[in-house]
């Protein structure tokens, strides 16, 4: 008896094919096997993207950037390492420079947290600024205080407590991807906390104020 879905799963298997498979054919120059790569792994690139900034259109634009730097850099990739691991690292950066890149001072960022709304009151007193990065995807006044306390953050200091509390990464593989050593990230991550902390301080008498009105 024919068997349609024996056909169709042996059409699959030859179809889909892995991760080092399409970068074999990419750096021989077939410019299609790259392009499936690249629609693979996008929305894991946006979403690290999306963790920096809130902006889609550069969201999306850090993602090519970081395509194109991966594209680059093909030949140096080493299969003992994951693609998406290796990806992670190089969307990272991508990010990294451009945050510092777009450093902003710190009288402004202070000046935005002053703006602060009414249920940021209760985020803070309710939860660490920790808890608050890491709750920001399921709650939109969470992830509007989020990025506040993020931005006022230097870049070094951003990039360890987003990958530590959205990434969920460890203190090891955070000083890998950087290329910095754990102790500088263990450092940064203690005093970003300290800071975000000071921040999240801020808001609270401007919120309580805006209530007691």
């Amino acid at each position: 008896m024919f068997n349609l879905h024996a056909v169709d799963a042996r059409a699959q298997s030859v179809i889909v094919r892995t991760d080092e498979e399409l970068i074999s054919e990419s750096v021989a120059g077939e410019a299609a096997a790259f392009g499936e790569l690249t629609s693979r792994h996008r929305e894991k690139a946006e979403r690290i993207c999306h963790r920096f900034f809130s902006d889609r259109e550069i969201v999306r634009d850090l993602a090519q950037e970081s395509f194109l730097r991966a594209f680059a850099g093909l030949r140096s990739y080493r299969p003992e390492l994951p693609f998406g691991s290796w990806l992670r690292a190089i969307v990272v950066n991508v990010c990294y420079d451009e945050l510092r890149r777009r450093r902003r001072r710190p009288e402004d960022l202070i000046a935005d947290l002053g703006q602060a709304e009414q249920s940021w009151a209760q985020l803070v007193n309710e939860t660490t600024p920790e808890n608050i990065i890491a709750q920001a995807e399921g709650a939109t006044a969470a992830r509007s205080l989020a990025h506040k306390l993020l931005e006022s953050l230097c870049p070094d200091d951003r990039v360890v407590m987003t990958l530590k509390e959205s990434e969920d990464l460890s203190i090891e593989e955070i000083a890998k991807i950087m290329g910095w050593s754990a102790a500088k990230v263990k450092i940064r991550a203690f005093r970003a906390r300290q800071l975000m902390r000071r921040r999240a301080e801020q808001i609270l008498p401007r919120s309580r104020g805006v209530r007691s009105r």
